[in-house]
């Protein structure tokens, strides 16, 4: 194991290559215009994410898995007591608090955490994917 050199990923519809799951009825964000529903204040870039979780520069956030089929992918940081950082496009910041206990998990050392695992009607993710990307 490598010591983590980073702690933040980016939103993975930020330039994307293809939409993450096959969601193609949502929007990959390139340009300012692209913001709107959710506009810039309402749409994260970059999150804290849980060092178990860092597997590539991307925080993934299925938009196509809602509810009872919710899957979680990446996990976020729960640094701040339980919360993370998130910076908008707007160019604010927030420390968001994590509820659903799914959403952090016990701390794992020298290890890595199973990724995209089912995790379903999870309020931490909703709470994601309101604020990530919209509807073509």
């Amino acid at each position: 194991m490598y010591p983590r050199v980073r702690s933040v990923s980016m939103n993975n519809w930020m330039n994307c290559q293809d939409p993450w799951n096959n969601a193609a009825q949502y929007k990959i964000l390139r340009r300012m215009s692209d913001f709107t529903a959710p506009g810039p204040a309402k749409t994260w870039l970059l999150i804290d994410e849980r060092q178990e979780s860092i597997n590539d520069g991307f925080f993934v956030v299925t938009m196509n898995q809602r509810g009872t089929g919710c899957y979680i992918v990446d996990y976020p940081a729960g640094y701040h007591n339980g919360a993370a950082g998130l910076n908008f496009a707007d160019g604010h910041s927030e420390i968001h608090k994590w509820r659903d206990g799914r959403t952090t998990p016990r701390t794992k050392q020298n290890a890595n955490i199973l990724l995209n695992v089912p995790s379903p009607n999870n309020q931490d993710v909703a709470w994601l994917q309101e604020r990530t990307t919209g509807l073509k």
